[in-house]
């Protein structure tokens, strides 16, 4: 891939989206960051206009409801964005031979499973941003030929990870509800995974978690002691914005990666670490 090539960004402003922007501003690729505001992905004219102006040879849609409960109180405006924005986008890069990458979500899976979920494993998504974003995943494979779907579990950032500090620090203690267990993957890790994959041509459906599992109780104990802020965990019946409506098991394994010898990710611990170290938080 030339390092002059337009890449078109699509959700900027989202967690995953602004670590995407934030690495590929300090190349030499031609960035082009929008939201809705610019350009409005659930309308397919508006999408075939505004790629045939830019002609980009790399399409990042990372456009996500990322409110779950939203999204069950919300159903149609789900479906538009993660569904028909995806198909729109599918359209449009098979006419112009771009490489469409499409972030979807651990949601996919039902969470029934007693192992990591692997690419050829079964999606049963049980909640409407599952489905909706499963929805576009079924677009995107039918109606684009250069594509990469990217799947990762438990994606956090500094915002997330400096309001769980805020609150040890404040009341001493943070609340958690039931045990779900998950491969947390930083925006980071995701970030710089996702850059490979337009570097190097790859497509298909891969998973790009951090390696190992842990609880959420184990995650939050992680950073709070990386951090060396002591407080209470608490357990109780309120699911707190990370768990509502989570499967109870969303581990996944990067099976794909390993089988055409895609660099693996890092284990967990040391993605926390290393994101703890680099966005300073502590």
């Amino acid at each position: 891939m030339d390092r002059f090539d337009k890449v078109w960004l699509i959700g900027r402003k989202s967690r995953l989206g602004s670590a995407i922007e934030n690495i590929i501003s300090k190349t030499d690729y031609h960035l082009i960051s929008t939201d809705k505001d610019d350009v409005d992905i659930e309308k397919l004219d508006e999408v075939k206009k505004f790629v045939d102006s830019i002609k980009p040879s790399i399409i990042i849609n990372c456009a996500s409801i990322s409110d779950r409960q939203y999204c069950e109180d919300h159903e149609v405006e789900a479906y538009r964005l993660h569904a028909i924005g995806a198909r729109n986008l599918a359209i449009a890069s098979q006419a112009y031979d771009s490489h469409l990458i499409y972030l979807s979500t651990d949601f996919v899976f039902d969470g029934k499973s007693n192992k990591p979920y692997n690419e050829f494993d079964l999606t049963n998504p049980t909640t409407v941003y599952g489905k909706s974003k499963l929805a576009g995943e079924n677009f995107v494979k039918n109606l684009s030929t250069r594509y990469t779907i990217l799947r990762s579990s438990w994606l956090y950032g500094k915002k997330y990870l400096s309001k769980i500090k805020k609150e040890a620090e404040t009341t001493g203690q943070v609340k958690i509800s039931k045990t779900i267990v998950g491969s947390p993957t930083s925006s980071l890790e995701a970030a710089e995974k996702i850059i490979e994959f337009f570097e190097n041509r790859e497509y298909g459906t891969f998973h790009i978690s951090c390696n190992g599992e842990c609880t959420f109780k184990e995650f939050v104990e992680e950073f709070l002691t990386n951090i060396n802020v002591n407080a209470d965990i608490i357990e109780q019946d309120v699911p707190s914005d990370f768990e509502i409506l989570r499967p109870t098991y969303s581990s996944l394994d990067n099976f794909m990666l390993r089988l055409v010898e895609i660099d693996d990710m890092k284990n967990w611990k040391d993605g926390l670490h290393r994101f703890i170290r680099e966005r300073k938080i502590g």
